[in-house]
């Protein structure tokens, strides 16, 4: 079988669709032997016969029925296809690829998408979560159009959209008895069971800091990379801890103490791009509201 003319297959269902071969040369501006001509050629290729002729008159054989739901399942295939091309063309349907830390990519970040998801039903994204080090690598090579992560000094080929911080805040189990507390001081923590960074992070480093200055500093159990481990752990009373803004509202949702801490440290992060790259709408929309909750918890 000869691949199948797109236009055959069109003046076939403008036939089924008006019931005349008139009427379907008008639908698709064409002459009436032209129409004939599509529907013979159509004939042939499927050795099929789709028509039976009355004088001036068509009407449909049983094969033809058949063919039509085909044909018509074809053609929202088609037309779904150049739909979405259109809205490609337009830029109202891309997906964006993100790379972020996981601090910021299983936090504030599905909170940001979720929230564009219901405003723009256009809106697609795809989310990586991996160190800092390889968001930067991953956005220099144009893999991903925007990437989260603390600041850094690796920023080969990218641009840097913003910086900024949110406080840190102590986190605690439901029944911990600082719950009555308002606000907690370093001195608060002197001798209690403490979830802690591990050394080799950031955040790990900036408390150690402070620990080593403490008379009675408090009492690590265990050790986490990740924020996310940290605040899981405090939740099932391993003991109290602290974490950065964005991780201790979701500590919070699921039930967790949260309280300020008087300390002067901040959790600093980073937004880049690939570098000399325009944002696209929908990447500034993804920045804007990130920025959005990082103002509100600066507000708190």
């Amino acid at each position: 079988m000869n691949s199948l003319s797109q236009r055959a297959l069109e003046a076939f269902s403008a036939v089924m669709l008006t019931g005349s071969v008139s009427a379907a040369a008008e639908e698709l501006r064409v002459s009436q032997p032209a129409v004939s001509r599509l529907i013979r050629d159509l004939e042939n290729d499927l050795n099929i016969p789709l028509f039976t002729r009355h004088g001036s008159r068509v009407i449909a054989t049983p094969e033809a029925y058949e063919l039509i739901k085909e044909v018509e399942r074809s053609f929202v295939g088609l037309r779904q296809i150049a739909e979405a091309a259109e809205e490609i063309r337009s830029g109202n349907r891309s997906t964006l690829r993100i790379a972020a830390a996981p601090a910021f990519a299983q936090t504030v970040l599905c909170t940001v998408i979720s929230e564009l998801l219901l405003q723009r039903p256009e809106f697609r994204v795809d989310s990586l979560s991996m160190t800092t080090l390889n968001v930067v690598r991953q956005v220099a090579m144009r893999q991903c159009q925007v990437g989260f992560g603390i600041p850094t000094e690796h920023k080969h080929e990218v641009d840097v959209v913003m910086t900024g911080d949110v406080p840190f805040r102590f986190i605690a189990p439901a029944d911990h008895p600082y719950g009555e507390k308002l606000i907690v001081t370093l001195d608060d923590l002197a001798d209690i069971d403490f979830v802690a960074f591990d050394e080799s992070t950031i955040t790990g480093r900036i408390f150690n800091r402070l620990f080593a200055r403490m008379r009675r500093p408090p009492s690590i159990k265990t050790r986490s990379y990740l924020s996310q481990i940290v605040s899981a752990l405090v939740i099932r009373g391993v003991g109290a801890g602290i974490v950065d803004g964005f991780t201790a509202e979701d500590h919070q949702r699921m039930g967790g103490i949260v309280r300020p801490i008087t300390i002067e440290s901040r959790f600093g992060y980073s937004v880049i791009k690939p570098r000399g790259d325009q944002l696209s709408h929908n990447c500034q929309a993804l920045i804007d509201h990130f920025d959005m909750h990082a103002a509100r918890l600066n507000l708190n």
